[in-house]
């Protein structure tokens, strides 16, 4: 009898140790349903990335005077529309929420930007450095977010 009990006891042990690590795994594995992978979302990133990079570069080429809201209007429009239009792309595909958060987010920093040129009518070359890295990154990210989904 005492060896039927040792056995028992040893098969209680293993099936405890069966039923933790499968609940540890379990938990541990999260199914999460992401959009399909779209190139051309992902080369309309990379481009709307390279515009408002040309944005930046061309603004430090002039001198903080020359950099009147007047001047950028026309670009703040321009690529205000291409982050709307990326934004209506993302918000049609389904299971898409990080990238139209990313997307988002782009959006209102630039349009931020360009409030803030309204009011100042100049903008500070550490401004722009600081606000093309920024951008930079967020556009990696989205790319990347994107990449992913391949």
């Amino acid at each position: 009898m005492k060896t039927n009990y040792v056995f028992t006891n040893t098969l209680s042990k293993q099936f405890y140790l069966l039923v933790l690590l499968s609940s540890f795994l379990i938990s541990s594995c999260t199914v999460q349903y992401v959009a399909q992978y779209d190139e051309t979302v992902k080369n309309e990133i990379i481009r709307i990335a390279g515009e408002v990079d040309k944005f930046f570069i061309e603004q430090l080429e002039m001198t903080e005077n020359e950099r009147t809201y007047l001047y950028a209007k026309e670009k703040y429009l321009m690529i205000e529309v291409d982050l709307n239009s990326l934004l209506t792309k993302n918000e049609i595909r389904a299971l898409n929420n990080q990238s139209i958060k990313q997307n988002e987010l782009a959006l209102k920093l630039w349009l931020d930007d360009k409030e803030q040129h309204k009011k100042k009518d100049k903008v500070s070359d550490a401004i722009i450095n600081s606000h093309r890295s920024q951008f930079k990154r967020i556009f990696i990210a989205m790319a990347k977010g994107e990449e992913v989904k391949n």
